[in-house]
């Protein structure tokens, strides 16, 4: 299984650390305390993105650790922790580091270190092949305490591109997760500075890949508002026009058609919604972003074969308005 949601919520105060420690971190090879058992709360969601281990979590105080016995069981991955609210602090190798909100950080499972969340704190965890990572930054000698702050462009991308990763499903195409497992390391590369002909490479692929992601994720969540165009894309996410069309070009589909195809997609959900039943199919269409009735029927047909009204119809709508 590639998903699994956790939560203490549901289990008795006295049982909910125990719980937490026994079903989710401690098979990671971590040692946890905290000063507040019964108090503690823990909501947690992993993942497996190709051979990258993805984990969100939202969690009062704890401190985990990598003690010097539990290095011993061979586990050299390296863990790039993402603190996305509240405060805490690394200490690895003799030295320590204090993070907030917007900090990320490095933990180097080959050596004994600890990560301390002093206040409630949400996260999000990154567990990488030490291979994966250390094969573009050929000059990095230690990773244990490496910031990822040498790029801001690059790991704004990359919380970016992560944030949209849960809502993703890959189903059996193993090579669409690889391709994601490998965009996120291109950004953490770019994050710790990496140089050359391998930043090159992983400016191409990695924060490509995540602009276009989020050049996708703007017409989904803007997609209502009339006005929408690449300009308005382009300014909100600091990139030209012109890059906008560059970024959809591997996908086969103009800014345009991306915008079309999700709209009528919207209108589709809406139609077949049993809720919706009685709205007129021009408030619908006025509310997926279209500004003239003509022009979404024609789309539409083109699109489905059919119009609105015989996909209400069809899907049990009763007698549609228009």
């Amino acid at each position: 299984m590639d998903r699994i949601v956790f939560s203490t919520d549901p289990l008795p105060k006295r049982l909910r650390f125990s719980a937490y420690c026994e079903e989710i971190l401690r098979p990671c090879g971590l040692e946890l305390r905290t000063a507040d058992q019964s108090g503690f709360h823990a909501h947690i969601e992993f993942r497996r993105v190709g051979m990258i281990d993805i984990i969100t979590s939202t969690l009062t105080a704890i401190d985990t650790a990598r003690t010097p016995k539990l290095v011993r069981d061979g586990d050299d991955a390296l863990i790039v922790m993402l603190l996305l609210s509240g405060h805490a602090y690394q200490t690895q190798l003799g030295d320590g580091h204090e993070l907030n909100a917007g900090d990320t950080i490095i933990c180097d499972s080959a050596y004994p270190g600890e990560y301390n969340l002093v206040t409630d704190s949400k996260l999000l965890s990154l567990k990488i092949p030490r291979i994966r990572l250390g094969g573009l930054l050929p000059q990095m000698s230690r990773f244990a305490g490496a910031k990822l702050d040498r790029d801001p462009v690059a790991l704004q991308l990359l919380s970016g591109y992560l944030s949209g990763t849960f809502g993703v499903d890959f189903g059996d195409n193993d090579h669409a997760a690889r391709l994601h497992q490998d965009h996120i390391v291109d950004l953490i590369a770019l994050a710790l500075g990496t140089e050359g002909e391998t930043r090159t490479l992983a400016e191409q692929r990695g924060a490509q890949a995540a602009r276009r992601a989020a050049v996708v994720q703007a017409i989904e969540t803007s997609m209502a508002d009339p006005a929408l165009d690449a300009t308005l894309v382009a300014a909100r996410l600091g990139i030209t026009v012109r890059y906008v069309h560059h970024l959809l070009e591997p996908t086969g589909r103009t800014f345009s058609e991306h915008l079309l195809d999700r709209r009528l997609a919207r209108a589709v959900e809406l139609l077949c919604d049993a809720r919706q039943s009685q709205r007129r199919i021009a408030d619908i269409a006025f509310e997926v972003g279209f500004r003239d009735l003509s022009y979404f029927n024609r789309m539409f047909r083109r699109k489905y074969g059919g119009t609105p009204t015989d996909l209400r119809h069809a899907a049990g709508g009763g007698r549609p308005q228009q």
